[in-house]
This record gives structure tokens, sequence and C-alpha cells, in this order.
């Protein structure tokens, strides 16, 4: 099988395209050719070494496909996505039928591909209860999981406002029901958030931008307020003095799937929410941008450059077809 390799850190350069021998499936365990491997900062995080994996490793914990060689209570040709696996960014993937998610057979490859739905499902319901009228802030507002966000946080009747670096990603968060829309690029988002809400601040922000945003976030939080640090786009998050959360008796908290879908039970609940509110219409996943699996350099490139909205993902299959002919 083809599939990219990192044998050492640094940037998206160390990203091989390589022919390794076929996985082999053992008891309980699927294997799996896969038609789409998700791209999330988390495989940025691993290949740079702020995330430390060993080496050398194939990136890429999500992904869809196909089931190849199936065991109870899967059957060949089932449909499956999966989230918190090694290695996706290959033709083949050995998936544990544990971790396997039944997908509809209906539902585009975007909307197949659930870690970034998965995410927002859990820093939506295990932070702070949405009420409707409750303040949001999201950063990254037109990104994959930004637009989920913006999405769930309407649907249960919350004021959100979204940030992000060009007016037309902001546009994207307008049309998902963004209440308002600050541009961090061309002015400062703590005091244009202070300005919308009247200087009483938002009742939770959802912040992976990290180091270049996190200390400004704080500002904006209300009394009683929570900030969830989930992500490190621009960096490692900064250290935050205590007393900067003692005098308005905020929450900062860390979130992290895995902490959410470490046992099968959860990984299914959380999944299952996600496949529902699909299904049902209201929260609406637009289709991300693909990449032949060896441009995955070149999608890392994008990614780290906020050049694109919504899902990255590589297509692994076609790469197959691709040399085959």
């Amino acid at each position: 099988m083809y599939a990219i390799q990192v044998n050492e850190n640094g940037g998206p350069e160390v990203l091989r395209f390589v022919e390794l021998v076929d996985p082999q499936p053992r008891e309980a365990e699927l294997l799996v050719e896969v038609e789409a491997a998700g791209i999330n900062f988390v495989d940025v995080y691993q290949r740079t070494g702020l995330d430390e994996v060993p080496k050398p490793f194939i990136p890429g914990l999500e992904g869809m496909g196909r089931v190849l060689e199936p065991c109870e209570p899967f059957r060949r040709g089932d449909r499956i996505a999966w989230v918190g696996v090694k290695g996706s960014y290959a033709q083949l993937l050995i998936v544990p039928a544990s971790r396997a998610i039944r997908i509809p057979d209906s539902f585009t490859i975007s909307q197949s591909l659930l870690f970034q739905g998965i995410t927002a499902q859990y820093l939506i319901h295990e932070y702070r209860t949405i009420q409707p009228g409750d303040i949001a802030l999201v950063h990254s507002a037109a990104g994959g999981c930004g637009q989920l966000l913006v999405q769930w946080l309407k649907h249960l009747g919350a004021i959100v406002i979204a940030t992000a670096s060009t007016s037309a990603k902001l546009e994207t968060a307008r049309s998902l029901g963004a209440d308002h829309l600050v541009n961090y690029a061309e002015s400062d988002f703590g005091d244009a958030v202070l300005q919308i809400t009247g200087g009483r601040g938002v009742d939770i922000a959802y912040d992976a931008v990290g180091k270049t945003t996190l200390r400004r976030t704080l500002d904006t939080i209300a009394i009683r307020g929570t900030a969830v640090t989930f992500g490190a786009a621009s960096g490692a998050p900064p250290a935050i003095e205590g007393l900067r959360l003692i005098l308005k008796s905020i929450r900062l908290v860390g979130g992290s799937i895995t902490s959410y879908i470490a046992t099968p039970k959860d990984l299914q609940s959380r999944a299952q929410q996600v496949i529902d509110a699909v299904s049902e219409g209201w929260l609406k996943i637009s289709e991300g941008t693909a990449y032949a699996l060896e441009n995955a350099l070149q999608a890392h490139h994008d990614l780290e450059g906020r050049k694109t909205e919504g899902k990255l993902y590589l297509l692994p299959r076609e790469t197959r077809s691709t040399i085959a002919s």
C-alpha cells in the first residue's frame, strides 16, 4: 500500500510518500480501504513534535472507508468512519471493531469525517449548559470545527460572536447564523467583543488558536464565564496567571477530543449525536477541500497558512487507481 510517513519532526517537507507492506488484521479488527483521511491540526502537532509520538509513524487519526476484511458485527463492504485510530494517511488501515462507526450511505465524504463534529459536540455539552441568550465567542469560525460550533450554538439559542481573518471567512460564519462578526486581522478582537456586549463580556469562548489569542480571549469573558482552550493553531497556549481568573471568577479549561472518546461507549454516543444532527438537517457540513495522498505536503501548508475553509482531507483510494493506471 501507499502511505505518508514521518521519520523526523519538522515542517510539511518531512511528510514522505512511501510504499509499505499491507497491514494484516487480527481478531476483532477490520481491514479497511481508506476512502478519505481527515486532516486536523493534531496531525501538525505530531509532525512538528509539539505532540511527540514515536517515529516512524503514519499520520492521521480520522477517516472513512469500506470494510475489506470484516469481523462481527460488520460485513465486507460496510461503510464506516473512525476517530482516534492512528495511521489514516494510508490506502489501508486496521480499525478495531470497537472503534468503527457506521455511516449512512447517503452521507458525503465531508459528512462522514467526524473528528470535528465530535469535537464540536463535546465542546458544546461539557463546559456549560447553553441557554437561549447566552453569548458565545467562536474563534476561527469559518474553519471545520468553527462552522459546526456556530451552528450548534445557534440551534441552542445562543448569541454568537464569530472571528476570522478575512471578510470572506466572516461571510461564511454569517451564512451559518453568526450574529456578530469580527476580523481579528484588522482590529483588536477583545475591544470589539467588549463593545458588542456593552462591556459585559461573553459567557463562553472557544479558542483553538492558542498563542496569539488566549490572553486576550480571557479579557472578553464575563463574570463567572468560561474560556475553553482546545488547540494551538498559532503555537502553544501561554501560561496564565491565576489572578487573571480570580478577579472575575473565570473558568479556564482545556479540551481534547481524546479524553472524551476514551471508551467505545463515549465514542459511539457522541458520534451518533453528530450523525443525527446531520441527518435531521440542522447541522450542515460544507464540502471540504480534497487532496491526493501524495499531496499531503501541500495540504499541511494550506492548513497552517489558513488558506482554506471547512474540512481538508486526503483521497488515498484515488492514489491507488492513478498509480495502477
